[in-house]
């Protein structure tokens, strides 16, 4: 999307930022193309397994989902609808007041804790104060504006038995204007044949505003997401090999950073 580009040229910002900054606007105004190639983003970003149909079943008012290919856009037919989860999730204070100020030190702290705690990434159980209301959440099949859209997505998507957001690391990032955080991510997603995801590690990368605000999420990871989907369509031996433990992985991560400490 030449587009999205010239927009992250004109910003000044990490261009990945500024393409999701140009999707809420869109999204806003009725529509937002994904564009694989806009952002540059280094590894594969996330595909199939992130589908949140357009059902405006308990979402935001008004709320729009902007896919990137119709195999998603099926694919999510048979996910929850947002507002039989809704219910899940209403223990949250969607209009708390904002925490205004954090540096990304601050914001990697608050982060580290409450995904511990919550893994938000797969149960949805977010914290707003940390949120811009003009978050926008971009990966390769699917656009979203809106932190409360976003949770009820991954609230339907995910099942809640056996779905884990393990964390490895949060760091912050002031080459990219954020928080990034690695973590582990595995169970079954909430299609008819209960597909298992084959273990892999996603990185995440949490840009925040003038207002110390989280405004995008980009999610990337490094296996591409066509041998994801036969991993979870066809069984273990037609994806990709597992992740190893979370634990080895903070492990490795530990050491690569000491290593790093030393030069």
């Amino acid at each position: 999307m030449a587009m999205a580009r010239s927009a992250a040229a004109c910003s000044g910002r990490h261009p990945a930022s500024a393409l999701l900054l140009r999707c809420s606007r869109q999204l806003r105004g009725g529509s937002c193309a994904v564009d694989r190639q806009a952002g540059q983003v280094p590894r594969h970003s996330t595909a199939v397994l992130r589908a949140q149909p357009p059902d405006g079943g308990g979402g935001d008012g008004g709320s729009k989902y902007d896919y990137s290919d119709p195999v998603n856009q099926f694919l999510g037919n048979f996910l929850p609808r947002a507002r039989d989860v809704e219910a899940e999730l209403s223990h949250i204070a969607w209009d708390t007041p904002k925490a205004t100020g954090l540096s990304l030190d601050q914001m990697a702290e608050r982060l580290s804790a409450a995904l511990a705690q919550k893994e938000w990434f797969v149960t949805g159980d977010v914290e707003p104060s940390l949120f811009s209301d003009e978050f926008a959440f971009k990966d390769d099949s699917v656009a979203t504006l809106g932190i409360r859209n976003y949770a009820l997505g991954v609230r339907k998507l995910f099942d809640q038995d056996t779905a884990r957001a393990e964390l490895i690391a949060v760091e912050p990032d002031t080459s990219r204007g954020g928080v990034v955080v690695t973590w582990r991510l595995e169970g079954r997603v909430n299609l008819p044949f209960r597909p298992t995801i084959p273990p892999y590690v996603v990185t995440t990368t949490l840009a925040t505003d003038a207002q110390g605000l989280i405004i995008s999420q980009l999610d990337e990871f490094s296996v591409p997401g066509w041998q994801l989907l036969l991993g979870a369509l066809l069984g273990a031996w037609a994806g990709p090999a597992p992740a190893p433990p979370a634990e080895q992985l903070r492990q490795e991560w530990q050491a690569k950073r000491a290593k790093s400490a030393t030069r």
